[in-house]
């Protein structure tokens, strides 16, 4: 029951943001086409045969029945329709009067996003408050490309590739974004000495992110206690944080990877734990006994990860949102350029599968949530449309462009040509990014 109700939450999340993205960008090609006179025939959310709709003036405004999409249909708009030369006509218009209608929907959607993200930031978006912390190492995963390379706990990464990095957001938005590569980390010692590593990074589950296997540690948050346990006798309680355990050889375990395995391989020695409780700081003594077929002290729980809220009054958050959103595009264009050139894998693209799936997410952790990741949906969905692709309305701008610089109109069969190739290439993107989204939810692909 509780997997039906995900997916149809995450259906339901999935219909209105794409809804949303489609609505505004097609707006935005209507509106602009409106205001410079040329005729818009229909204006659809969706494709293929129509649902439902009203005709007002000159347009069909319809909703379709294939929701993964939409358009505006103008008058004149291909050249396979009897062009008559009307300044209604699409092709009949200046260059400058199409390039403003191409460019129109994926400027809405870029606006969007910078509107959703300064709203969010108005009302407060939750951060993970290590990420604006110095990238302390608190924990180092056994076998891992850290471990190799001879990182220690306590380490503070300061710099990337002789990049900055004054906190564990670069850190992790640089490890991230290079998979399978190697990096110079430039490290700070606990006794200030300063050395350099060398490290190779490696891709962690489906998301084909890079990772190093190390990272800030986070105290172990307990969320039941069994009460016939070592924990009950001690009086642990739900809510307490265990910040670190300490046995009788002065060895210590700090946060949630680390005190399982300390705590299984010290059965019957007695440990100090030391647990924040509503603010307060306790001591514990308490002895690991065999429970079924593990060692352990009787108590469930999860990492606790402090959340801080950033808050800007609205001139604060329209400039934080622009900055935010400049650094996201920048970003975008990287990755881009690093599958372009086979430095990262096509697996880091997602299709609407995953969409949906971060749709139903975002939509049950709250109205803020769903709207930063809409933010992030419309940007990108701007962006794409961008790209000088046939077909997509960067592909209008594109031709538009070299028309403009040859001092002429290509040739029909040129163009057709040029749209075929476009149709094909993104029939085989969709192919990729959907077999990418089913790869990473179904089982069997693992």
């Amino acid at each position: 029951m509780d997997l039906i109700s995900s997916v149809g939450t995450s259906l339901l999340a999935f219909v209105f943001v794409l809804g949303v993205m489609i609505f505004v960008h097609e707006l935005g090609h209507y509106a602009v086409a409106k205001f410079l006179g040329i005729r818009v025939e229909v204006f659809s959310l969706g494709f293929g045969p129509r649902i439902l709709g009203f005709t007002r003036g000159d347009t069909d405004y319809r909703v379709s029945l294939l929701p993964l999409g939409g358009y505006v249909k103008m008058a004149g708009e291909t050249y396979d329709e009897d062009l008559t030369g009307s300044e209604e006509e699409f092709l009949s218009r200046p260059k400058l009067h199409r390039f403003a209608v191409a460019v129109a929907g994926p400027v809405m959607n870029i606006f969007l996003a910078w509107f959703l993200l300064a709203v969010s930031y108005t009302a407060g978006v939750e951060v993970a408050a290590y990420r604006g912390q110095p990238a302390v190492i608190g924990v180092i995963v056994p076998d891992s490309p850290a471990e190799r390379a001879g990182l220690q706990l306590n380490d503070r990464i300061v710099s990337i590739d002789g990049e900055p990095t004054p906190a564990w957001a670069q850190v992790e938005l640089t490890i991230g974004i290079s998979p399978n590569q190697t990096l110079r980390l430039g490290l700070e010692r606990e006794d200030g000495s300063r050395v350099d590593k060398e490290v190779t990074t490696k891709t962690q589950g489906t998301s084909e992110l890079g990772t190093i296997g190390a990272g800030p540690s986070f105290p172990w948050s307990i969320e039941g206690v069994d009460p016939v346990s070592p924990a009950a006798e001690a009086d642990l309680r739900e809510g307490d944080a265990i910040l670190y355990v300490d046995d009788s050889d002065g060895k210590r375990a700090n946060g949630f990877y680390e005190i399982p395995p300390f705590v299984e391989s010290r059965a019957g020695q007695p440990l100090l734990f030391t647990i924040l409780r509503q603010e307060q700081i306790l001591e514990k003594t308490i002895i690991p006994v065999k429970m079924g077929d593990m060692v352990r002290i009787g108590i469930k729980g999860k990492e606790l990860v402090k959340l801080d809220i950033e808050r800007y009054g609205p001139v604060e958050a329209v400039v934080k949102s622009f900055r935010r959103n400049v650094q996201i595009t920048g970003l975008t264009f990287y990755i881009v350029g690093k599958i372009v050139t086979g430095r990262a894998s096509l697996k880091t693209m997602s299709g609407p599968i995953e969409i949906a799936r971060y749709s139903g997410a975002a939509a049950s952790s709250g109205l803020i949530h769903l709207m930063g990741f809409m933010a992030l949906v419309s940007l990108q969905l701007g962006i794409f449309n961008l790209f000088p692709i046939p077909i997509l309305d960067g592909g209008v701008i594109a031709l538009l462009a070299v028309e403009g610089l040859i001092g002429r109109d290509l040739s029909l069969a040129v163009k057709e040509r040029i749209f075929q190739v476009g149709f094909i290439f993104l029939v085989l993107l969709m192919g990729v990014v959907i077999f990418n989204d089913v790869s990473k939810n179904l089982p069997f692909f693992d």
